[in-house]
């Protein structure tokens, strides 16, 4: 009988995290949400149990305190031993603004959780991994991993998400361990359908900024998450997956197409 598969998703309490969590419970893997909110932690754990996760636990786990990750390493290393797979999708998120106006207490913040955060996850699972010799870790980054968005604290610590996946792809691939990242694109989650509701966000004009003209589901992004750390990516390290919609191509194609427009081919040519 094949091995069931732990699999510990920091950050799983809602939108993307909750739909990797489900994901992957859907394959019948222990599934392990962890997160800040109690309520929608115990909702998120039993629908894993209803997708047909054998095991699915919630625990209270703070990624800008080092200690909580930490906490969080033991105890699913104590029931469950080095789990199969980690994935660090907890961060906040930050309006736009100049970097001249980024104010240094929102930078600490912004960087203690989406950066540090996602480092000391990749820490404690990463080193439970390489003593058992095989794991993947799989990182949430952005379009701002690619791309100079105007989210001064944001955008750098997504940049440094992408650089640290590489790295850890290099330390921890002789060890059996593989570690990737997913960037995800205008994902249609609870918060971006909240803003739409109250008129802050245009979705025609967001959709018209992708090669698909379609925002990106929760669901999409599980999928590629659950690839990246299957079998099937077994050759797979060291990438940061955009799963856009097209929006990185789009953009640049658009603009420099507006300079130099593509006109029709003359009917005598």
């Amino acid at each position: 009988m094949a091995e069931t598969r732990t699999v510990v998703v920091i950050g799983g309490t809602s939108g993307i995290g909750r739909a990797i969590a489900e994901r992957f419970a859907e394959e019948r893997s222990n599934v392990i949400i962890a997160g800040r909110g109690k309520a929608r932690g115990a909702e998120t754990a039993q629908a894993c149990e209803m997708a047909g996760a054998p095991v699915a636990r919630y625990v209270e786990t703070d990624v800008g305190e080092p200690a909580s990750v930490e906490a969080l390493g033991k105890a699913v290393e104590g029931e469950f031993g080095a789990p199969h797979v980690a994935v660090n999708c907890a961060g906040i998120l930050q309006s736009g603004k100049r970097v001249l106006d980024q104010a240094l207490d929102e930078d600490e913040t912004m960087w203690r959780v989406n950066y540090r955060g996602t480092l000391v996850g990749c820490q404690v699972f990463g080193r439970m991994m390489a003593a058992a010799g095989r794991g993947a870790i799989l990182n949430v980054g952005s379009l701002a991993s690619f791309a100079p968005l105007s989210l001064p604290a944001y955008t750098p610590g997504k940049h440094a998400v992408l650089a640290l996946t590489q790295m850890l792809a290099a330390e921890l691939g002789p060890m059996g361990v593989r570690v990737n990242a997913v960037a995800p694109g205008y994902t249609l989650s609870e918060g971006l359908k909240d803003k739409i509701a109250k008129g802050e966000r245009n979705p025609e004009a967001i959709k018209a900024t992708t090669a698909l003209r379609r925002f990106i589901q929760p669901r999409d992004v599980a999928e590629a998450a659950l690839f990246l750390c299957s079998e099937r990516a077994a050759s797979i390290t060291g990438v940061t997956l955009p799963v856009d919609a097209g929006w990185l191509v789009q953009a640049p194609y658009a603009h420099y197409l507006q300079g130099n427009p593509i006109r029709p081919a003359s009917a005598t040519a």
